[in-house]
């Protein structure tokens, strides 16, 4: 008897092993293909950063509408890059978009739209994979106006632009940039 819980106990512990394996292997192979990056802004007391992975174009269109093949459909959640929740931390309490946020760390997420992005801020920030948050926890919901540029941004890119009160994030992929003061 002691020598089948010894085989179901190995046949388990092999099977845990090679899930975890798995689980990280796809990690690293995704993290490759949409490198995770982190911007800090430190001035006058405010001190911000964003941690996302960045996705490249790839000759794909990324917002536009579902039956025009849009990898990023307007009106659909959107984790903010690739991965991991893009996460957002915050030293002290702020406006963002005009509105207050408390000082902590969230996660942030996008709605694109054509003419407007609903950004999300949301307690939940430690979250991995593709799943929309539990909205309940979110904090702040604001919609920002998104403009279309000539220049094609080929990588999604995330940073922070110093301004009199604060700073803007801005974000731009493809054509479109969005930009939230936050003070």
């Amino acid at each position: 008897m002691a020598k089948k819980w010894k085989v179901v106990f190995l046949v388990f512990f092999s099977i845990v092993v090679i899930l975890v394996c798995v689980v990280a292997i796809m990690r690293v192979g995704t993290q490759g293909a949409s490198p995770q990056e982190t911007v800090n802004y430190d001035k006058d007391g405010l001190k911000l950063e964003v941690v996302y992975c960045r996705p490249y174009k790839k000759g794909r269109l990324i917002f536009g509408t579902k039956e025009a093949g849009a990898l990023q459909p307007f009106g659909q959640y959107w984790r903010l890059g690739a991965n991991d929740a893009t996460s957002l931390k915050l030293n002290r309490d702020v406006t963002f978009a005009g509105r207050p946020l408390k000082a902590g760390r969230y996660a942030v997420y996008a709605v694109p739209g054509e003419k407007t992005w609903q950004i999300g801020i949301n307690s939940e920030a430690n979250r991995w994979g593709k799943a929309e948050p539990d909205y309940s926890k979110d904090v702040l919901t604001v919609d920002v106006p998104v403009i279309y540029t000539d220049e094609v941004t080929e990588q999604l890119k995330i940073n922070f632009e110093p301004t009199k009160t604060g700073a803007n994030m801005v974000i731009r992929w493809e054509n479109a940039m969005v930009v939230i003061p936050i003070g």
